[in-house]
């Protein structure tokens, strides 16, 4: 009987690094603006970097109809959508 080797991915594997005590975070709500805020153990505000804002949308195309079927009268023959993906950086 022959023995499988390991896959080559695991061969690669170690141990994790040690890593240092988190530091305790809450979430709070700003009584003035009414927006969520992380404090650490002494209650002071922590800032976790800038973050954006995105929207998907999705444009429906159609394929079909070709020349002589009167004046698109006829259902498409193919639909497609064209998705789009609209980034906006935050600023820090």
């Amino acid at each position: 009987m022959t023995q499988t080797p390991a896959p080559w991915g695991t061969t690669r594997m170690g141990p994790y690094v040690e890593s240092g005590p988190i530091p305790a975070l809450a979430t709070v709500i700003d009584p003035e603006t009414q927006i969520a805020v992380i404090v650490d153990e002494h209650g002071r505000t922590v800032e976790l970097g800038a973050h954006g804002t995105s929207t998907n949308t999705s444009t429906p195309t159609n394929t079909g109809g070709g020349d002589g079927q009167g004046g698109g009268q006829n259902a498409p023959t193919d639909m497609d959508s064209m998705p789009a993906n609209d980034q906006d950086q935050g600023t820090g």
